[in-house]
């Protein structure tokens, strides 16, 4: 047997792919950025305006460095998948993601260099040594360009994202809406950092309220949106088709929120706040922020798996999942109903049922019959009645 035809009879593997493509580099560029945004910049900033001290500031950045890595990867994983090149398959792109995965340990480890550096911004400028200050302004230069390749690496994602999403504007404006009533809850009340006594920053209350709107309100919006063009041609679709919404919709949610409040203002919780400026902007994102968890998300997601596993019709899909959002709510408001002080449990059953329960199953219903909107200005009008009753 030749030389050749043994070579001719060798196994031929598959080459190992060299290429990461735009969603493998966003991922390894998501995690380097992260990591610099955290560890470097944010620590850099905090003990140059004195609210980090000194003391273990390289434990600190590496802590906060592994953080912003982590959650930077997880986002960058997200966004490449979505925003893969047209023509890519999802298998590719799985496969190409994981191998941007490995690409990602020494991107990490050069991204934690720079990262150092810019937290010791403040000692090298304490102490004045040249090394020092070439060695932070070169981390500097470093994190700087970390963080522009990955904005416009992000961008080029995001873009292709938007244009496999159908509903990218609703989406949008939904999504922007929920930043929006998330930081004016968050600084009307700025929330403490679980299991301390350390409340949240202006600063803080920001970056929360965009994480939060990021990776939280940004997935459930998309999903939910999604699974509404799956359901059957019912007035919920009009959460996904604005221009179907008429005047008549926002005539109809002024009515039910105004007759709503009116209903529950007997139950009111004692020490409810009156009406000013402030407390209305707040109640308005209480309602946006409660009918996308509840309505847009639970009330979708619900009736998708009842019509598509259940033995059920649409009114019965559309009355369980109101119900279930109406359940979770009351769920939800429990634990505040109870803080309230009321003066026996069966008052404060009453309350939950009267001021919870029926409200969430009234705006269930006009969600499903009328569509997200009309959900949220009956929300919105019904917190406000009750400021003004009050």
């Amino acid at each position: 047997m030749s030389a050749a035809t043994i070579h001719s009879e060798e196994p031929r593997g598959t080459a190992l792919p060299r290429t990461i493509g735009i969603h493998g580099r966003t991922l390894v560029l998501s995690g380097m950025g992260g990591g610099v945004a955290l560890g470097g910049v944010l620590v850099a900033v905090m003990t140059l305006s004195g609210r980090l001290s000194g003391h273990a500031l390289f434990m600190n950045a590496t802590v906060l460095f592994l953080a912003g890595a982590i959650l930077g990867l997880l986002h960058g994983a997200a966004l490449g998948y979505l925003g893969r090149p047209f023509g890519t398959s999802p298998r590719a792109a799985l496969r190409d993601l994981a191998l941007a995965g490995l690409y990602a340990v020494p991107g990490l480890a050069i991204a934690w260099l720079a990262a150092v550096w810019v937290a010791m911004t403040l000692i090298a400028g304490y102490t004045g040594r040249t090394g020092a200050l070439i060695g932070s302004g070169l981390g500097w230069i470093a994190s700087a360009t970390i963080l522009a390749f990955a904005a416009g690496h992000a961008w080029r994602a995001l873009r292709n994202a938007y244009a496999r999403w159908q509903e990218h504007r609703v989406g949008t404006v939904v999504v922007a809406g929920s930043f929006a009533a998330l930081l004016v809850t968050f600084l009307a009340d700025r929330p403490e950092i679980w299991g301390t006594h350390v409340r949240f920053t202006e600063t803080g209350a920001v970056l929360l309220s965009a994480a939060l709107a990021v990776w939280v309100a940004g997935p459930l919006v998309t999903g939910a949106l999604w699974l509404l063009r799956q359901l059957p041609n019912v007035g919920a679709r009009r959460s996904v088709a604005p221009r179907r919404w008429t005047p008549a919709d926002l005539l109809v949610g002024l009515l039910a929120g105004a007759t709503v409040g009116l209903l529950t203002a007997p139950f009111a919780a004692p020490g409810a706040p009156t009406a000013a400026a402030g407390t209305v902007v707040v109640a308005v994102g209480h309602a946006l922020l409660d009918e996308v968890l509840l309505r847009l998300g639970v009330v979708t997601a619900v009736a998708w798996i009842l019509l598509r596993w259940g033995r059920v019709g649409q009114t019965g899909a559309a009355v369980g999942a109101v119900l279930a959002a109406a359940a979770v709510q009351v769920a939800l408001y429990a634990p505040g109903a109870v803080s309230l002080g009321f003066p026996t449990a069966s008052r404060t059953v009453t309350f939950l049922v009267a001021a919870v329960a029926v409200p969430g199953t009234v705006f269930g219903a006009l969600f499903w019959r009328r569509g997200f909107a009309t959900a949220v200005v009956a929300d919105a009008t019904a917190l406000i009645a009750l400021l003004f009753l009050a």
